[in-house]
């Protein structure tokens, strides 16, 4: 009888236990912020978009954080990302930098922030403090002091920037530049012939 009675007593222990682990995601979800706490987080990440298996970007990171749940659905990129965009043939079109990034998911806008340098395969640069790219329009922006510098040393600055988000065709308001100007020789003089 007590065997019998020991046996139920843990049998209904176990059970209590078992059942009292089952975690309520309401319960859970009062004591997360999902504003602050991410949804998923993953480190080193490489990330390959791709439009009928033919390469458009690459993209690594060290660090990504998702807050799907939170108001502001977005992913952020704290530590910064690197980025390759290439054309339909593969080759390399243009390439951007950062420190800090956030992609919103709602509205698919791209931010960078914090050194961000994007080249492209003319030669050219920008620099600035944050660049905006919006995949829908196909265009890259920026309203913090863009600094552009060309292939033969030719630098452009403005107080904003646009431009199509391969970098060409780009546009700078209130614009100035500082053009480099090369020392052409002088032809040689005929020699006098006999």
């Amino acid at each position: 009888m007590k065997t019998h009675f020991r046996i139920t007593l843990i049998m209904t222990l176990l059970a209590v236990s078992l059942f009292s682990c089952v975690n309520d995601m309401e319960v859970v979800n009062k004591y997360i912020d999902a504003e602050t706490e991410p949804d998923l987080s993953g480190d080193n990440i490489e990330v390959l978009y791709s439009d009928s298996a033919r390469l458009q970007t690459r993209m690594i990171a060290p660090l990504l954080k998702s807050y799907e749940s939170a108001k502001e659905q977005r992913m952020e990129f704290p530590e910064g990302l690197h980025a390759w965009f290439y054309e339909k043939n593969g080759e390399l079109k243009a390439e951007i930098t950062a420190n800090w990034a956030k992609h919103d998911l709602i509205t698919d806008l791209w931010e960078a922030r914090s050194n961000v340098v994007l080249t492209n395969d003319g030669g050219q640069k920008l620099e600035t403090e944050q660049l905006f790219w919006d995949p829908a329009k196909g265009i890259v922006y920026s309203e913090k002091y863009p600094k552009i510098t060309s292939k033969d040393g030719t630098v452009a600055t403005g107080d904003t920037f646009t431009a199509r988000q391969d970098f060409t065709e780009w546009k700078l308001s209130k614009g100035k530049a500082t053009i480099i100007l090369k020392d052409e020789e002088p032809e040689p003089e005929p020699e006098n012939q006999p």
